[in-house]
């Protein structure tokens, strides 16, 4: 995983384009379990995430990761807007 902080835009660089959409599917995943832990989203109500390919820059997707009333952090994988 690579991650790209620049501008307040966070993005994660994960799998290549010769990757299968589903294999790509998984990585975006497994990224977003690892930022889950670590993300902080107490000064804003949603941060986005852009997730692209690392050789060629394709958009894989967008992950949302919101609060919870009871504090918790959660996440949803937006898949409609990827580029592949």
């Amino acid at each position: 995983m690579k991650m790209n902080n620049s501008n307040q835009e966070l993005s994660i660089k994960c799998g290549k384009t010769t990757n299968s959409f589903e294999e790509l599917k998984l990585l975006c995943k497994k990224e977003a379990d690892k930022l889950l832990k670590t993300i902080d989203v107490s000064s804003q109500s949603t941060i986005s995430v852009a997730f692209w390919t690392v050789d060629i820059p394709e958009l894989i997707c967008i992950g949302n990761f919101s609060k919870e009333k009871d504090g918790g952090v959660r996440y949803d994988l937006d898949f409609s807007q990827t580029t592949l």
